[in-house]
This record gives structure tokens, C-alpha cells and sequence, in this order.
């Protein structure tokens, strides 16, 4: 059984373990310079900077929960009150992290959390929520599409010296 809740400070450490490794498993192909990947993993899943993260009330937390294997599977990130160059309306959301170990996709429970997301997202009365995907992949491209999202534009994210090129997508609630 899965199970997915709003995450508290006792899940901290489980968020770090897992951001890292989903993080790693999603993008570690794609850096030319591994120690740049890394250092990125070190600072931005460390449980300072989660701990931190998780106590600011903008910032929403679930996780994911193999009930039957007993360990964490996935999570998500959503920014209350963080407009888009891409959007006009001001009374936007960004969805900033949704991750699932691999293996566990295709199984309708990367649907079942960004659903809990979005439940939230309109609970908290915002008219959009945005996103940033990675260009190179196409899956996830093809998933938000699937759920309402359009491509709004083009950015890019630096991390070390390499720079990556994104869609940012936008979904009206």
C-alpha cells in the first residue's frame, strides 16, 4: 500500500536521503562534470537546508510511502506565492520538485501525489501553478501535458559550470 501525506519535520531526513537519489537518478546523465552534481546534491538535499525549507510556511512538503517495503519512494515540493515571468497572473505557484525512486512510475502514483499537490493549490485559493522541465526529458514533458499543463517558455539553470535548458510549464486551476 502507498501511502502519501504532508510531510513534518520527522521526515526531514527521509526528504534528504530521497531528494538526493531521485534527484541523481533524473538528471546525473545529463552532467558532463559529476563533481558539479555532487556538490549540488550535498547542498541543496542537505538536512539543514531541508529542515529550513520544510519550517517556511510557503513552502508545502509531501511524501511517498511503500507501506508493504517500508521506505520512502518519493516526494514533493510546492512555493506558495511564487509568480512567473512565463504567467501574468500574479496568484501563481510553483510545483518545484515531484520525485519518485524509479521503478515506481507508471503505477498512477506520480498522479495520485501531484493530484494531492493541486488539491492544495486550490485549497490555498492560487489560480496557477508552474513548473520547470528539463527539456531532454521527454516523459515528464509528455506527463504534465497530460495533466493540464502548457508550455509557457524557455529558461535555463546554471549549476557548476554547466547550464541545462527548460520548459516552464503552467497549468490554470
Amino acid at each position: 500500500m502507498i501511502n502519501i501525506r504532508r510531510a513534518t519535520l520527522d521526515d526531514v531526513n527521509n526528504i534528504s536521503v530521497i531528494g538526493k537519489q531521485t534527484f541523481e537518478e533524473s538528471y546525473g546523465e545529463f552532467f558532463e562534470d559529476q563533481e558539479y552534481l555532487q556538490t549540488y546534491l550535498k547542498y541543496s538535499f542537505s538536512i539543514d537546508k531541508i529542515n529550513n525549507s520544510i519550517l517556511k510556511p510557503e513552502n508545502l512538503y509531501w511524501i511517498v510511502y511503500d507501506e508493504m517495503k517500508q521506505i520512502c519512494i518519493g516526494y514533493a515540493k510546492l512555493k506558495l506565492n511564487s509568480p512567473s515571468k512565463f504567467i501574468d497572473n500574479q496568484n501563481t505557484c510553483k510545483l518545484q520538485r515531484i520525485y519518485l525512486v524509479k521503478g515506481n512510475e507508471g503505477k498512477g502514483i506520480g498522479t495520485r501525489l501531484h493530484e494531492q499537490v493541486l488539491q492544495a493549490i486550490v485549497d490555498e485559493g492560487y489560480e496557477y501553478v508552474w513548473l520547470s522541465n528539463l527539456k531532454k526529458k521527454e516523459a515528464a514533458v509528455v506527463f504534465y501535458k497530460s495533466k493540464g499543463y502548457d508550455v509557457a517558455g524557455e529558461d535555463t539553470f546554471t549549476i557548476g559550470n554547466e547550464t541545462f535548458q527548460f520548459w516552464a510549464m503552467k497549468k490554470k486551476l
